[in-house]
């Protein structure tokens, strides 16, 4: 009975099936939320990503946790990519963002904002179409392409060029194929002249 006694202890430890997985004391977890906020607010986006991707491996639930993790692994590339993109240099920005998704394959707003590049290589062609079009038809199938292949980029200017390009198109067509109104004069003659 003396050994029952010592080994009960030993029974019970292994009855209550206590998993190696122990949540981390609240201590751990706080101070790595201060230290996430933290990171965002000095505008550090790999540490936060970081920082976020460990609060997320603390509670799978919390599904905001994954796209503030994700926005920050996005932001620092499409800073790097608008630096390229204000200097004029297109190619190095596309660049920065095909290695963000080598990096973060899964990234949603890096696929967006890549297809965005891609468009934007493809418009100096579509732009050259349009400034040699030759006549109305011509011109209305070069502004078809442009927007369909623009699409998604939503700039104001662009809209307007459209819309002006539009209007281009109609003027032109008016003015060379429109209706002619011509008019002949006749004298009229009145039966007592001779």
């Amino acid at each position: 009975m003396r050994s029952f006694f010592l080994l009960f202890p030993v029974l019970l430890y292994l009855a209550a099936g206590c998993s190696r997985e122990v949540p981390p004391p609240p201590v751990e977890r706080n101070d790595l939320v201060v230290r996430f906020f933290r990171s965002l607010r000095n505008s550090d986006g790999e540490a936060a990503a970081v920082q976020g991707e460990k609060l997320y491996a603390f509670d799978k639930r919390n599904y905001f946790l994954l796209d503030l993790v994700a926005i920050q692994q996005a932001n620092g590339c499409i800073a790097a990519a608008q630096q390229h993109l204000n200097s004029g240099n297109l190619d190095s920005a596309i660049q920065v963002i095909r290695d963000g998704l080598r990096r973060f394959p899964n990234n949603r707003e890096l696929h967006k904002q890549y297809d965005r590049l891609r468009k934007l290589r493809h418009a100096e062609k579509l732009f050259i179409a349009i400034r040699s079009a030759p006549n109305p038809a011509a011109m209305n199938s070069a502004l078809i392409a442009a927007r369909t292949n623009l699409s998604g980029i939503d700039s104001p200017r662009l809209k307007k060029f459209f819309a002006d390009y539009r209007k281009s198109i109609d003027r032109w067509g008016k003015d060379n194929y429109g209706p002619k109104h011509t008019t002949v004069k006749v004298p009229i003659r009145s039966f007592d002249d001779k």
